[in-house]
């Protein structure tokens, strides 16, 4: 039973094996005839001898090369069946092919104008066969592509003039335009470009700004600070060449530093502003040339001959080939001359030595022939200036002292001789201070011998009590005389004696009258007495008297006028003892003015509104 079953079940999937089979087999045939059938692979196809190829496999080639993409794989494939007849069978069909790679080389041309390759794209297009529909529509596009691509670069170099310049908004409103421009590589790569271009310009600019602000300093450091900005400014700014340039300068600065440094005799730090310099900066024979500089003015600065002497064949050392040949001249004469001088300066100074008035006079001409500007003028002046006093002492103080000796005699006649002798000593000369002092003081003993009588004379006079004529005499005694501050000094206190004499009389007669203006007037005019006058303490009793009689006068005036009495009252001074009393009076007076003002002011009364409100008014004492 159960083998029947199992029959049974075969007979039913018979036709299920019979289709596994067939299907099998159908593969293994299909696989078999495409591979007898299938295109050649390219390395096949570059292996053909192809003037014995068929036709059916220079178009299986053809479609093969084709397939790569490539402009110069479709041209390939272009040139391989085109060189069929065009009665071929074959002809319609590989036109139509011919056609279709001549559009895909015009895309790629398309492609690669997008992708920023222009003469690629012009080249690849301008090869597309003439008999093409495609070729057509070359030129055109070729035009096109020009037009765009001019647009683009006008575009770009703008913007990139303008960031030279430093117009930052104008090349940013240049690089927004790029963005308008029909093609993917200036509207994306260049535009992406140009903004970073600006981005770096706006840095660098700020470099070069800071760098010149350091290089200004004209010190090491600022210089280093400078040379370091500058190095960050790569080649791919537009300031590259500016800063390359900046560079430069900056290391010239340096050089001329080192120099000033050197001829200060800083020889440690000339040579670090040396080592500084950078060597790409095309000073490297200048630099050489400092170096023989260094050494010659090391040796110079002996200051005697045969550092000189040294200096002057070192430098010679330096061919006239080299750049600072000319500088190195000018320096072996400016020693050459040191060394004359120092031979003058010598001659000078053993002249010198021999101590004869004769002899200093010609070390003094001597030495003149050295220039002051030189380094040796500062010590020739020096001994030029002492042997000028040895000699000028020697000529001179045989004068001064006979002068001396006349005014010794004490006399007003011997004090003008001896005042006329002493000004033979002529200004500049090294004595003629000391003269000058002598004959001052001898002036002032003439002045006091001519004017003392005249002072004593009005002494006199004044003592007798005329002041007028003390004071008329006095004035006699001019200005600048030696007795002159002790006249004006007597006139002083004698025209304050006279002033405070006619003040207080003055002051009595306003007084006479004994009213209150008369007082007040009074006390005014005696406030004026000078405080040096004999008449002061009499002025001020006569003040404190009369100060008394305004307030008794006010006080009786009180009794009817107060404001009356209050302006007497203050016209008392501070300085009278009767003031405090007054003060007191004048504030009891106004006191008693106000009490009597509001006596006599009218009370206003409130009158009720009406019964309901009677009891709100206010009580009344």
């Amino acid at each position: 039973m159960p083998s029947s079953l199992l029959e049974l079940r075969w007979l039913k999937s018979w036709p299920v094996v019979v289709l596994l089979v067939f299907g099998f087999l159908g593969t293994v045939g299909t696989t078999a005839v495409v591979s007898l059938f299938r295109i050649p692979t390219a390395p096949n196809c570059r292996a053909v001898f192809w003037p014995t190829a068929s036709a059916s496999l220079r178009l299986q080639c053809a479609e093969s090369f084709a397939a790569e993409g490539t402009v110069k794989n479709l041209l390939a494939a272009i040139a391989l069946v085109d060189h069929l007849p065009e009665d071929h069978p074959l002809r319609f069909d590989i036109n139509q092919r011919i056609e279709t790679w001549a559009d895909q080389i015009l895309d790629l041309a398309e492609r690669s104008f997008e992708a920023g390759d222009l003469a690629g794209a012009i080249s690849a297009a301008r090869k597309i066969p003439a008999k093409t529909t495609a070729a057509s529509a070359v030129e055109e596009r070729i035009t096109r592509w020009q037009s765009i691509w001019q647009e683009g670069e006008n575009i770009f170099n703008t913007a990139v003039a303008q960031l030279k310049k430093k117009d930052f908004q104008k090349a940013f409103s240049l690089s927004v335009e790029l963005l308008d421009v029909p093609n993917k590589y200036w509207a994306g790569e260049k535009y992406n470009e140009l903004t970073k271009m600006i981005s770096l310009a706006r840095e660098d600019t700020r470099k070069l700004s800071e760098a010149l602000g350091f290089a200004k300093q004209g010190t090491l450091k600022g210089f280093t600070e400078a040379l370091k900005r500058l190095k960050d400014i790569g080649e791919d700014s537009v300031f590259y060449a500016e800063a390359q340039s900046e560079r430069k300068n900056i290391a010239k600065q340096m050089l001329k530093a080192a120099e000033d440094l050197l001829a200060d005799k800083a020889l440690s730090k000339a040579q670090d502003m040396l080592d500084a310099i950078p060597r790409d900066t095309g000073l490297s024979r200048e630099i050489a040339d400092f170096q023989i500089f260094v050494s010659a003015y090391q040796q110079a600065w002996a200051g005697n001959v045969s550092g000189l002497e040294s200096a002057i064949n070192r430098m010679k050392t330096l061919g006239k080939d080299r750049p600072r040949y000319a500088q190195g001249q000018k320096l072996i004469a400016q020693w050459e001359s040191e060394l004359r001088n120092l031979s003058l300066l010598t001659q000078a100074q053993e002249r010198a030595g021999r101590g004869s008035t004769a002899d200093l006079t010609a070390a003094i001409e001597i030495a003149r022939q050295i220039p002051r500007s030189s380094p040796q003028g500062d010590e020739a002046s020096r001994q030029i200036n002492q042997w000028q006093t040895r000699v000028e002492t020697v000529e001179d103080r045989p004068i001064l002292e006979r002068a001396d000796r006349l005014a010794g005699v004490g006399t007003a006649d011997n004090l003008r001789a001896a005042i006329q002798e002493a000004r033979k000593i002529g200004s500049g000369r090294t004595l003629r201070a000391e003269a000058d002092e002598r004959v001052a003081t001898w002036t002032s003993r003439i002045q006091r011998i001519e004017d003392q009588p005249i002072l004593d004379q009005a002494r006199a006079r004044a003592q007798s009590g005329d002041l007028p004529g003390a004071i008329a005499i006095a004035a006699r005694i001019g200005q600048g005389r030696a007795l002159y501050s002790a006249a004006q000094a007597d006139i002083d206190n004698w025209q304050a004696q006279e002033d405070g004499r006619s003040r207080l009389s003055e002051a009595v007669t306003a007084a006479a009258s004994g009213d209150a203006n008369a007082l007040a007037r009074a006390i005014e005019i005696a406030q004026r007495v000078p405080a040096q006058s004999s008449s002061k303490a009499q002025a001020d009793s006569q003040i404190e008297r009369w100060s008394w009689e305004l307030l008794t006068q006010a006080e009786t005036v009180a009794n009817n006028d107060l404001d009356q009495a209050i302006t007497i009252a203050g016209r008392i001074p501070s300085q009278a003892e009767a003031y405090a009393s007054a003060q007191i009076r004048i504030e009891n007076w106004q006191a008693e003015r106000r009490q009597l003002e509001e006596s006599q002011r009218p009370l206003t009364l409130i009158a009720p509104a009406d019964d309901a409100n009677a009891d709100e008014l206010p009580n009344r004492r």
